[in-house]
This record gives structure tokens, sequence and C-alpha cells, in this order.
């Protein structure tokens, strides 16, 4: 700032305050740096020439070499248009040569990184046979046809990828059900229930939800007969089945959810009179009786319920 007179004169240190008063001392908001521009289009161009490189690879037969610069493309260019032909192309070859999983990477990458390509919906689907390829244990993993078992984490990995990259569709409910079986497949009881429930919560109105729900039923059953009969298992599964009843009356597996609450009831009553048994063996009258009784209630008839009211005489004497 200089003083002339009774006048101050602001130097052009401070015009970026008043733009619109010394428009000459910057440039205007919006404008991006020619250089940018020019590496922009210099990115575009370059990544385009690589394109046409792999494209004649491909035409000549040299796949894998065509494949190394398909991927180039779009790790070293990836902003231009040219990076998302250039994974799909990458992906559907990996695709032909049974190269499965890079070639599910592949599609992942561009699912992510480019959704407005014109080859979006066709990755989504290939990406979701490779999945459950995958979720039946064993898939083609290389060009030579060798097969490969995935493992659970892998597979639900990939999975999860199909459920998340279009999470309204109907491909949604279907991997995560393949999660579900998957761990229950591997013996994991606690992620399977977890995955099932997912369903319930996520996706009531899928087709794989009644089916979900069911398979908890049962990993909770199976759970208390391989351990110590623990009742507040069987009691959940008892509870799972009735709720799958009041949701889907009319699927198969309401049948079957009826059939296992019967069974289950038929278990309790055994259950009962085992443990009256043990008691009248003892010599304990009072619990062997109360037990008995808890038999004739639970049971409207039947060799148990007849077993039961004859064991309850002969005590009560």
């Amino acid at each position: 700032m200089h003083k002339l007179g009774t006048f101050v004169v602001f130097t052009c240190s401070i015009c970026i305050a008043v733009p619109s008063l010394i428009s000459s001392c910057g440039s205007n908001d919006g404008d991006l740096p020619l250089s940018s521009v020019l590496d922009s289009e210099a990115s575009s161009q370059e990544a385009n020439r690589l394109l046409s490189e792999a494209r004649v690879y491909e035409s000549k037969g040299k796949i894998n070499k065509a494949i190394d610069v398909y991927r180039d493309v779009s790790k070293k260019y990836p902003r231009t248009n040219a990076a998302a032909e250039a994974r799909y192309t990458e992906g559907n070859l990996l695709d032909q040569q049974g190269d499965l999983l890079k070639a599910f990477d592949a599609y992942q990458d561009l699912i992510i990184n480019h959704p407005n390509s014109e080859h979006y919906a066709q990755a989504l689907k290939r990406q979701k046979s490779v999945a459950l390829a995958a979720a039946t244990g064993v898939i083609k993993n290389n060009f030579l046809g060798m097969k490969t078992k995935i493992s659970p984490q892998k597979t639900t990995q990939m999975l999860a990828n199909v459920r998340d990259n279009a999470p309204q569709a109907p491909s949604a409910s279907e991997a995560q059900y393949n999660i579900g079986r998957i761990w229950q497949n591997d013996g994991n009881a606690q992620k399977a229930i977890a995955a099932y429930l997912r369903i319930s919560a996520d996706y009531p109105n899928s087709s794989y939800a009644p089916e979900a729900q069911y398979q908890r039923g049962q990993i909770l059953i199976l759970k208390a007969e391989r351990g110590n009969q623990n009742r507040a298992h069987l009691n959940q599964a008892r509870d799972i089945f009735q709720d799958l009843i009041e949701r889907y009356p009319s699927h198969e597996r309401a049948s079957d959810a009826r059939k296992s609450i019967a069974k289950l009831a038929n278990q309790d009553i055994q259950r009962s009179y085992d443990t009256a048994e043990f008691y009248r063996k003892k010599g304990n009258n009072e619990s062997a009786i109360f037990y008995y009784k808890e038999v004739v209630q639970s049971s409207k008839s039947g060799a148990l319920n007849d077993q039961a009211k004859q064991r309850i005489s002969e005590l009560a004497r």
C-alpha cells in the first residue's frame, strides 16, 4: 500500500479479494489450468493407443499379451474412456480362458469404477455366474481347465460383492442365500445363521426367505442334538418355525415347519418321560410323578400317555 497525498492505492497483492473490480489479477473461477487439460488429452491419446495395440494382439491370437496390455490401460489411465472398454475386454478374455477368479476381479473393477459403461449390465451378469459357480465348491480356474476348490472366505466375499453391487436386484437375495449355504456346508453354524437371518431382515419377500428361515431352525435343532440338548436352542427353533408358518403359510416349507414343531413336541414328551423314569428308579417318587403328569398334559393320547398314567397310579398308592 502506498500513500499519495490523501489517497490510498492498493497493490495487486490483495486484488483477489475484489476480482470483479480488478479482473486482470487472476483467472476466473472454474477455469482449469491449461496444463491439466493437456495432460488429460495426452492420457486419453495414450490410453487409446494402448487399447488399439491390445486389439491387434487379440486379433493375432496373442491373447495373453492382449490381456496384459488391456490391464495396463485400466491401471495406467483409469480415468479415461478407454479404461472401461479395456477392463471389460480383459475380463471377457479371462472368462473365455477359464481363469474365472481373475475375470471376476476385472468385472468388479469395471462395476465399481465405470458404472456408466455400456458393458456394466453384462459384467454384473457374468460376475454373478462366476460367483455362483464358485459357490458349488469347485470351478475351472485357469486356461488348462484345471479345477480349483475355492475357500469359503473367498467365495462368500465374491457373493457379497454380487449382493452389494446390485442390492435391489433378485441376484442380491440369491447371493446372500448362497453365503448361508456355504457356511452351513462348512459347519460354521454361527455364520450360517447370521447369513440366513439377513435374508429375513433385508429380503423378506424374496423366494429364498422361507428356505433361509427353515434352515435357521434346522441348524439350531442340530446344535442341540450334537450338544447338550440346549432347551434355548430348541425353543428358538420352535419360534422360528412358527414364524415361518405365519409369514409364508402357503409355502412348502410351512408344511415342513409344522412337522418339525410336532417332532419337537414329541421329543419334549419323551424327554419328560425319561426324566420321570430316572427319578422313579432313584426312589424320588414326588419328582417322578411331576414329570409323568407333564407327559399326560402334553400328550392327548398314545403309548407314553398311557404308561405315564399307569406310573402315576402305581406311585400314588
